[in-house]
């Protein structure tokens, strides 16, 4: 790695006033993005991994129509569940980029997408994506289990395509850290 050059111009931003608007030398601030290059992308390798992994057992099942929540029943609930741990992953990958460019450990969802919108990770768009006004995916799932299993498809259909915008989007970021 050469320095901050070679991150996207948000994280190069971040990096100029990091941490918390102290001014570090070159050197210095090329040790912290080392530092972070050498734990933090590894983590978030591994949690990239988990969510690619993760997406694709989903679209092996197929639809999840009233056909497949009639025949097996607990489809509903591990899909729910699945949907839970999407989110706690991407919740892990926006906080470990934050840290890494020095903003505090994130409380939540909310403050993990404030840190990855900051780096450049994602946009506002995609955060609302990811967890819609209504609510959670997974939540919204629930209640549709409950309530209105037809809707239950459209619900999937739509956190599906916001992770997997999520892991493009990370797996571009991720390769721009680059590795020394």
């Amino acid at each position: 790695m050469t320095g901050t050059d070679d991150f996207p111009p948000a994280a190069q931003r971040r990096i100029s006033g990091f941490p918390a608007g102290i001014e570090l030398t070159e050197i210095a601030a090329r040790a912290s993005v080392s530092a972070f290059s050498r734990t933090d992308a590894e983590r978030i390798e591994h949690v990239l991994i988990s969510i690619r992994r993760t997406l694709a057992q989903l679209e092996k099942l197929g639809p999840v129509d009233e056909e497949l929540l009639e025949v097996n029943p607990t489809a509903g609930l591990v899909i729910e569940r699945i949907l839970a741990n999407l989110l706690d992953l991407i919740v892990d990958v926006n906080t470990a980029v934050g840290q890494g460019f020095g903003a505090r450990p994130s409380a939540g969802f909310t403050e993990s997408c404030e840190a990855a919108i900051a780096v450049g990770l994602i946009d506002h768009v995609l955060a609302e994506e990811l967890r819609p006004v209504e609510g959670p995916h997974h939540v919204v799932l629930q209640l549709c289990l409950d309530s209105d299993p037809g809707q239950a498809e459209a619900v999937v259909v739509r956190a599906v395509s916001a992770f997997q915008d999520f892991e493009r989007r990370a797996i571009a970021w991720h390769g721009q850290l680059g590795r020394e």
